[in-house]
């Protein structure tokens, strides 16, 4: 009798159908860089070789405003949010200290497959491939991780329950809310070497906040209704390469679709491989 009691109650629950969405009229969202991926950078003439890398950028932080970003109008049972401006920034944090470790299989044609890891803040995790020939390199890599980022933000939330068929709304201020999220994007780079010297570019494009919901209590979540714009990184640099060990120093620019301006930094890496 007590199971059937448990399983009427998660059946109601589950037939409430609750729901929280929210215009984000005003905010600032925490975002650090993409991480650095920027390929060997030198000849692999192992068919398996095993990578680990310090990385750091240096910069300033940056409050960068984010034009064109718009709450959608949604409209459901019960009620309805206007479709409004969301005057939103992200805080680019520029000083960042990294640790990435991958493993990478090449094949006899000098393509090559791989897989690993880092942590910069929150631990993330990619995958790697491209081609690694006796004096260029070619490649990309996909990544996806986990960080807790601050926020501020504000806007009209409402909260609305079908079985009740009645909606709440309010206005709601949040301020330095740690938040884990999500973040996510893709990488392509390239480099010509030549004894133990190389000339490396790469290119990321990058979604700090890969979010559908955003907490609006310690308890509940609403939902919003844009994606948060994305970041555009390149980075440029030399790097030296005796024996393992191998040494990178860099210049990256950020800048953005839907936002203007640049902003640069420098970046340094010291990777060993076996």
């Amino acid at each position: 009798m007590r199971l059937l009691y448990i399983i009427f109650s998660l059946f109601i629950i589950s037939c409430s159908n609750s729901t929280s969405k929210m215009n984000v009229e005003k905010g600032t969202f925490q975002a650090i860089k993409p991480p650095n991926i920027y390929g060997n950078n030198r000849y692999l003439a192992k068919d398996t070789n095993y990578i680990i890398s310090y990385d750091a950028n240096i910069g300033k932080n940056k409050t960068i405003p984010l034009p064109e970003v718009t709450n959608l109008r949604k409209k459901f049972v019960g009620g309805e949010l206007p479709e409004v401006p969301a005057d939103i920034n992200y805080r680019l944090i520029e000083n960042t200290l990294g640790l990435q470790f991958y493993k990478l299989t090449k094949e006899s044609n000098d393509s090559y497959f791989g897989f690993g890891g880092g942590v910069q803040n929150f631990p993330y995790g990619f995958l790697t491939f491209g081609h690694n020939g006796k004096f260029v390199e070619v490649g990309g890599a996909a990544y996806w991780g986990l960080t807790i980022d601050n926020a501020s933000y504000e806007g009209e939330y409402t909260h609305f329950v079908s079985h009740k068929s009645s909606s709440e709304s309010e206005y709601i201020k949040l301020k330095n809310a740690d938040i884990l999220h999500s973040y996510g994007g893709f990488t392509a780079y390239t480099s010509l070497f030549w004894e133990k010297f190389a000339l490396n570019y790469a290119a990321s494009i990058a979604n700090p906040w890969l979010v559908v919901n955003l907490p609006v209590s310690q308890e509940d979540k609403a939902e919003v209704s844009f994606w948060f714009p994305v970041l555009l990184m390149q980075d440029i640099g030399i790097s030296y390469a005796p024996g393992k060990m191998k040494y990178r120093l860099g210049v990256n620019q950020i800048t953005g679709v839907k936002f203007p301006g640049q902003y640069w930094g420098l970046s340094a890496q010291i990777a060993h491989g076996w």
